[in-house]
């Protein structure tokens, strides 16, 4: 059987560099996959467009990204479900799972409140990474540089009133979510909508996947999010660590 070389060093590559999790360099990871350096930087360049891998930007070092969690999601659902019914227990709002992947992001798990006005969210749907509370979560931990291109790209337009924000306000709000932990939005994704959202890390930087309390305007206030948030971060902490350790 003929087998495709280009895909087996993509998974040699791959193999190499998650076998620990520590970040590895350039020369360390051909010499391990048993590759030349130009072949390695290619491939690695194409994972990182995929958010297989990421390139820290003080070392240059290659680490996981946070697509290798696009092969397991029933294992981060597993793990993520007994907080999310509790968030859910708490605020009584939509509370959706969401993952990175590529330059978009899905929802991989939804729990919904047992009232009649309430938010329902389709699991496998996907929308441009960059909007609405989650976007910002996933974006915050990326570079100016490649937040920017993800804005300025014409394929990822997602037009509602709400939505048509300038790139520098946005690298700034960004800058807000990094300081407090969560992000909040009105309306971006879907109209009369809100959302509070929030990261759950994966111990190498990662934003492995992202918590969104989903709601109607008038409920999920700006005013009310402060308390949500707190809420929702506690959750996804307790999952981090869980993830951290499943990792390990």
């Amino acid at each position: 059987m003929r087998t495709n070389r280009s895909v087996e060093r993509a998974i040699s590559v791959l193999m190499y560099l998650c076998q620990d999790g520590r970040p590895m360099g350039l020369t360390e990871i051909s010499q391990g996959a048993d590759l030349d350096k130009a072949t390695t930087l290619r491939i690695l360049n194409t994972l990182a467009n995929a958010d297989m891998v990421r390139q820290e930007p003080d070392t240059k070092h290659y680490v996981p990204g946070a697509g290798i969690y696009n092969f397991w999601p029933s294992e981060i659902r597993k793990i993520c479900r007994p907080h999310l019914q509790t968030l859910l227990e708490n605020t009584q709002e939509t509370i959706c799972l969401v993952v990175p992947r590529g330059k978009q992001r899905v929802c991989i798990e939804v729990l919904e409140p047992d009232r009649e006005l309430r938010i329902v969210a389709p699991i496998g749907r996907s929308v441009p990474i960059q909007l609405g509370a989650t976007g910002r979560v996933f974006m915050a931990t990326k570079s100016e540089s490649r937040v920017r291109e993800l804005l300025n790209d014409e394929d990822q337009n997602w037009e509602t009133e709400k939505n048509a924000i300038d790139n520098d306000e946005y690298i700034r709000q960004l800058e807000r979510v990094r300081l407090s932990g969560y992000a909040y939005s009105i309306g971006e994704v879907e109209i009369d909508t809100s959302a509070v959202s929030v990261p759950i890390y994966d111990g190498l930087g990662n934003t492995a996947a992202a918590i969104a309390v989903r709601g109607p305007v008038t409920r999920l206030t700006e005013d009310s999010t402060k308390s949500i948030a707190v809420t929702a971060k506690t959750a996804a902490k307790a999952i981090s660590n869980e993830l951290i350790s499943t990792l390990k």
